[in-house]
């Protein structure tokens, strides 16, 4: 892959907020009690497995970004299946007067 010069500082600048994001959800995640214990990991997985990602994009290793792709995408179908479970236990006031 041959990525522009401009790209590849966007995506080294979009790793770099992935790794400060990652860094503040470590303390919430190693603080949650044990019911609650699977959002907040869930949280830190997210911006730490893309860390790899957009710096595999930024220097053009598929390999990597393919690597990177097959851990992330699982967190973030975790992610999705528990925001749409969670929407079912609680419906939000508009669907309650559509009924």
């Amino acid at each position: 892959m041959d990525i522009p010069s401009a790209g590849r500082w966007i995506l080294l600048t979009f790793a770099a907020i992935q790794l400060v994001q990652a860094v503040r959800a470590l303390r919430p995640a190693l603080r949650s009690l044990p019911g609650e214990r699977v959002d907040p990991w869930l949280e830190f997985a997210d911006p730490a497995a893309g860390v790899p990602v957009a710096l595999a994009l930024a220097f053009g290793n598929l390999t990597a970004f393919l690597v990177g792709m097959a851990v992330l995408g699982p967190i973030l179908a975790a992610q999705l299946v528990r925001s749409v479970a969670a929407r079912r236990k609680n419906p939000t006031s508009a669907s309650r007067c559509a009924e």
